[in-house]
């Protein structure tokens, strides 16, 4: 005996698997048979017969009779002294009831799955202990019936057909009181050492799930109109269920329906009327409980499944449904408005008429089009997961819905906008964003869209009009009835273009910007205690909005940012504390992602690559940034021949450098800007990654300035500080056309390289980026490279990218790549744009390109 207790011990995993196998089909082969006793046709002819009140009203008195049965889950926890959540009891309690229900074989799958849901935080032996309880009080309650039953055919004389069953309703009705005595006076761990309340708990249960199996049974015949007595059919359906219990056929068939169907034939009710009775009580009571019940057991395995993979199956379908939802939007619509511009497709072409959700011949043109294109803007909110969109859609469903019942309803139509609306019903907590903010990309889609479907019309109008000759015979089916009806939905569209930008308007909201207006305290307490990068000075020329970071006791990080149409340019890596880094440019996604901006990373270097990748960033290099390594920098050497000419021929020529430390005079700065002036000519001055002549800009740092013989500046270069030793660099190198020699400017770069460092002991002069060096010029190349090349290269107007690779090439020790970070739902063709633009915009001036750029992309 040990020796197998041993055994099974061993083997217990795999037999559970086997047990579960086994049940898997066995439900599979019940069902298989239950399909087979039902005949769709004589259903759909049963359906024809019955209102549909009537069918509703079963079903719910079906789901209804199922839920005593639950009590016995609640006991049997309760015995074993565990508390799971009651709706995990209710879930699983349903699916191990249902399927016992259907699979029958005397309770041993209820067993098998209670065990499995219920009995891993206990020992097996107390688990079974409490199984063998809940099992042998599962039929008390048929047994009290059968009693009753036995009572009534014996000593009432109203049917004597009945009491040819005595000796099934007296075997089951003898079964309570034996097991009861048991429960009461016996010592057996598996049934004496019950409480009393578990054994009123369990005998209740018992007696109301055999009374809603009564209940669901008989009122399924009254709905259907049987007139029966119940007195009769008590008894019968008692002595049938008991014939099929004994057999331990899964779920009774073929034994309970045999004997149902001789007794209710004998009593006078149609044989046919019996079997079809059948075929809905089992429909109702066991088929769609039991379905609902693999609803939730899928429901209760995928978050299983889900938990162990930490969220991402859930995450994957929820993206997937939302997907779907906004394609099903789309797709509505776009068959909508088909269906108004060439009506007589969709009845002459049988492929169409499948394709099209909504079936209908009665077309009325200007409701089509509405519907049809609020529901492609729907579908675009819905795909942005704009919050303002769910009440609007639904309400376009519903009434698209009605419009289909109206212009010709069919069953088909109705279940696709049913499943269209419960999509959009329970996408609501997938919706989450504040605004609409459309796109260039979503522009150019919807536009296509759209614009595609008006100008068909249009077309398809100019073909239809009498006084067009056609020469190319068409399809008939691009024919319209008559030219008047064209003209309606002419008028229709112009009117819904109307109402749809009043739709996009809503959506759109309050349009609110991401970042805040430059707080000099906030950014130079960032800088001064946790230090900057060559870019961080640019924060103060604020013409950028800027993003901080706070830790929870202070600010630690800030962005520069720029906004254009839906895309947030964040200029530069981020400044401030670099541990601090991933955690700020998560905030800063998170808080672009909820007013539906789209970030892009502007000339960044390779560690920020490393953590957007990690946010799922797609990226592309941009350029080349020099450094010039000053303690190795010389003049000596052939390399340096030409700088050092330069150099020795305006140092000859009596120009002299000079460091000029803030504040600086008011003839100081007249004199820099007239120099600035002469330099930018009939140019404007250009911001966000660039610096521009600013007076409040250049009182924050030394200028680096040439002179000649009689003290007058020439050039100038404003240093940046970055807040490290290791980096220095410079931002606005101007000089005059006029006074200036050649070689002024290698001049000044010579000059700056010494001084900082002798004078600063900065180790890396940084030279800036050299946009598109080494980008997109090979066969091999990136295609988003190679189209950011194009893009970038034939747009620009004010670099010569060759020539400063080429100059900054003189000095350079080290080329430091940089690189353009983008959402994966961004096109690389307008992220360059979009750079293009806002790094050529002009800072003063007429700004030109606005007033395209608000027509296309803005409110």
């Amino acid at each position: 005996m040990e020796k197998l207790i041993e055994w099974f011990k061993a083997h217990l995993s795999k037999l559970k698997m086997i047990f579960l196998i086994s049940v898997i089909i066995i439900v599979l082969f019940e069902l298989s048979n239950i399909a087979k006793k039902i005949s769709f046709s004589q259903l759909s002819t049963i359906f024809s017969e019955i209102s549909i009140w009537n069918i509703l009203l079963m079903g719910l008195i079906g789901l209804i009779s199922v839920i005593p049965m639950i009590g016995y889950d609640f006991t049997l926890n309760s015995i074993l002294e565990q508390k799971p959540k009651k709706l995990y009891i209710f879930e699983t309690s349903w699916l191990v009831n249902t399927l016992n229900n259907i699979a029958g074989f005397g309770g041993f799958v209820s067993a098998g799955l209670r065990s499995e849901f219920y009995g891993k935080q206990t020992s097996g032996k107390k688990v079974v202990q409490a199984l063998s309880k809940i099992l042998v009080f599962t039929m008390s309650g048929l047994s009290i019936y059968a009693l009753l039953s036995f009572f009534l055919v014996m000593f009432d004389d109203h049917n004597a057909y009945l009491r040819q069953y005595w000796i099934w309703l007296i075997g089951g009705g003898l079964y309570f009181p034996i097991i009861f005595c048991l429960s009461l006076f016996g010592k057996g761990e598996y049934l004496g050492d019950l409480k009393s309340s578990h054994r009123l708990e369990l005998i209740a249960t018992s007696f109301l799930e055999w009374t809603g199996v009564l209940i669901s049974f008989i009122s399924t015949g009254l709905l259907m109109g049987v007139n029966v007595s119940i007195r009769d059919v008590v008894p019968l359906f008692i002595a049938a269920t008991v014939i099929g219990i004994v057999s331990m056929i899964p779920g009774e068939l073929g034994s309970f329906d045999l004997m149902m169907i001789f007794g209710l034939s004998a009593l006078g009710t149609p044989r046919e009327t019996v079997v079809a009775w059948l075929l809905l009580f089992r429909l109702f009571y066991y088929f769609i409980p039991f379905a609902i019940g693999l609803i939730l057991f899928f429901k209760n395995l995928g978050t299983t499944i889900n938990t162990r993979y930490k969220g991402i199956p859930v995450s994957l379908s929820k993206e997937l449904a939302h997907k779907l939802e906004s394609f099903l939007l789309y797709f509505t619509g776009i068959m909508l408005v088909l269906s108004a511009t060439i009506p007589e497709a969709f009845i002459r072409l049988p492929f169409l008429q499948r394709l099209n959700p909504i079936h209908s011949r009665v077309i009325v043109v200007f409701p089509a089009i509405l519907l049809g294109f609020l529901l492609i803007v729907s579908g675009r909110a819905i795909s942005a997961r704009v919050k303002r969109t769910y009440i609007p859609t639904i309400i376009i469903v519903t009434f698209t819905f009605l419009y289909s019942l109206l212009a010709g309803f069919r069953i088909s139509t109705g279940i696709f906008l049913a499943l269209l609306l419960l999509f959009v019903i329970f996408s609501k907590n997938e919706l989450f964003r504040e605004q609409l903010v459309y796109s260039a990309e979503w522009v150019t889609i919807d536009g296509i869209i759209m614009g595609g479907l008006t100008i068909l019309y249009i077309i398809i109008g100019v073909y239809n009009s009498p006084k067009t000759h056609h020469r190319h015979h068409l399809p008939e089916f691009f024919l319209f009835p008559s030219e008047q009806i064209w003209i309606v939905g002419f008028v229709a569209i112009l009117i819904v273009s109307f109402i749809i930008l009043l739709l996009i308007r809503f959506l759109k909201n309050k349009r609110i910007q991401v970042g805040e207006t430059l707080d000099e305290e906030r950014v130079q307490h960032i800088l001064e205690t946790y230090g900057g990068n060559p870019d961080s000075q640019l924060v103060f020329l604020k013409d950028k909005k800027v993003f901080y970071y706070n830790d929870g006791e202070e600010d630690t990080v800030f962005f520069q940012l720029a906004t254009f149409n839906n895309k947030i340019l964040v200029m530069g890596d981020p400044s401030g504390k670099s541990s601090d880094f991933e955690a700020a440019t998560e905030a800063l996604i998170n808080e672009v992602d909820r007013y539906n901006y789209l970030p892009v990373f502007y000339e960044n270097s390779e560690e920020m690559v490393m953590i957007l990748h990690e946010f799922g960033y797609d990226f592309i290099k941009f350029g080349e940034r020099a450094h010039v390594h000053l303690r190795d920098f010389t003049l000596s050497g052939k390399k340096m021949k030409g700088q050092r000419a330069s150099f020795n021929k305006v140092l000859k020529e009596g120009y002299q450098f000079e460091v000029l430390k803030p504040p600086f005079s008011v003839e100081t700065m007249k004199s820099l800007k007239t120099i600035s002036d002469e330099w930018l000519g009939s140019r404007k001055e250009k911001g966000f990654s660039l610096g521009f002549f600013s007076e409040d800009y250049l009182q924050r740092a030394p200028i680096a300035v040439i002179k000649d013989s009689d003290g007058e500046i020439v050039a100038f270069a404003n240093f940046m500080p970055t807040y490290t030793n290791e980096i220095g660099t410079i931002d606005l190198m101007r000089h005059s056309p006029e006074k200036a020699p050649n070689g002024t400017m290698d001049f000044l770069f010579i000059n700056l390289f010494q001084y900082m460092r002798d004078e600063m002991g900065i180790e890396y002069f940084d030279l800036g980026m050299a946009p598109l060096a080494n980008v997109g010029t090979s066969r091999k190349s990136f295609t988003q490279e190679r189209v950011a090349y194009l893009v970038y290269n034939f747009g620009s107007r004010f670099y010569s990218f060759g020539g400063l690779k080429e100059y900054k090439d003189k000095y350079a020790n080290e080329w430091l790549p940089e690189y353009v970070l983008y959402s994966r739902d961004s096109w690389i063709g307008y992220v360059m744009i979009a750079l293009l633009i806002t790094d050529n915009a002009p800072i003063q001036g007429d700004k030109k390109y606005r007033g395209f750029k608000r027509f296309i992309f803005r409110d």
